[in-house]
């Protein structure tokens, strides 16, 4: 990777930039500055991208640089701000390396958890609050981590017996509630996970406990005469 746009590939990975989509075709932006060297072109800003593009040919969308890095075949680059002063290209052997990354807990990555104490009642009530109408969340589980030399990230990591189509839209329901409630910033956090406690890594699960829990669902009691 070259140029000063980043100062860290975790700078880059959780910016969010500008893609070209072409209106006709729906391809993404991009350029071969040489035979076979494949590369997605992206914007910082909105003038740096209509200065580069006919926008009555392409539609400008946001995309976060972990979103567009899982949508990036494999040997095909990234050009930021492409013949721009400040632009900056990551190559495809770079795209590679930063794959592993795209995952909330990478195999092998050294991972350190704590209490996520930027967690205000106000943004936790929002949240819980995405859980009400239903049963299928017991548990819910709040805690910053980092991976290596990360920034802080945030987890909510819930425990349920519904199935895979119930738990992903409850999950996109959490995430927003979450997003909606507060800006990640004053989260204290980089991005925000949402994850099955059975997709946690065992040690990771296994130093949980009962430390980090802010939602447990009330048992329903028999009823008596």
């Amino acid at each position: 990777m070259t140029g000063p746009l980043f100062a860290t590939k975790w700078d880059f990975l959780f910016a969010s930039v500008l893609i070209g989509i072409d209106r006709t075709t729906g391809v993404f932006s991009g350029s071969e500055p040489t035979p076979g060297q494949q590369m997605v072109a992206v914007w910082t800003s909105d003038d740096i991208a209509t200065e580069a593009l006919h926008v009555e040919s392409w539609e400008l969308r946001q995309i976060t640089v972990r979103e567009l890095l899982a949508l990036v075949p494999q040997g095909v680059g990234v050009v930021v701000d492409p013949e721009h002063p400040s632009g900056m290209t990551a190559s495809a052997a770079y795209v590679a390396n930063l794959r592993p990354l795209l995952s909330p807990f990478p195999v092998g990555a050294a991972v350190r958890i704590a209490a996520w104490d930027e967690l205000s009642a106000p943004v936790l009530g929002a949240v819980t609050q995405a859980l009400a109408g239903h049963d299928l969340v017991s548990e819910l589980h709040a805690f910053t981590y980092r991976i290596d030399d990360s920034p802080v990230l945030g987890c909510l990591a819930y425990v349920t017996t519904g199935s895979p189509d119930e738990t992903t839209e409850m999950a996109r329901g959490l995430d927003a509630a979450l997003r909606a409630s507060a800006d990640l910033a004053d989260l204290g956090v980089a991005t925000v996970n949402v994850l099955d406690v059975d997709d946690l890594p065992d040690e990771i699960r296994a130093a949980l406990g009962q430390r980090h829990v802010v939602h447990r669902r009330r048992r329903s009691r028999p009823w008596r005469r």
